[in-house]
C-alpha cells in the first residue's frame, strides 16, 4: 500500500488510509494516523471493521458521489 499524497496548497501533506485526516504536512511513507495505528494493534478481522466503517463514513460525508 501506497501512502496518500495530496498538495495541500503547494505544501504537500500525507492523509491517513482510515479517516483521511492530514498526518503530516510534507511527504511521509506514513499510512495511518496515531489513533488509527492504535487501532490497526487488533486483530485483521477488527480491523477491516474499522475501515470499513471508516469507508461508510467518508462515503456518507461526500454524499456517496465516490465510485463503488
Amino acid at each position: 500500500m501506497k501512502p496518500i499524497h495530496k498538495l495541500n496548497g503547494g505544501l504537500g501533506a500525507t492523509l491517513c488510509h482510515l479517516c483521511s485526516i492530514i498526518i503530516t504536512t510534507g511527504n511521509t511513507q506514513d499510512l495511518y494516523c496515531d489513533k488509527c495505528l492504535s487501532e490497526r494493534v487488533k486483530t485483521d478481522p477488527e480491523f477491516k471493521q474499522i475501515k470499513e466503517r471508516a469507508n461508510n463514513l467518508m462515503r456518507l460525508k461526500n454524499g456517496f458521489k465516490d465510485k463503488q
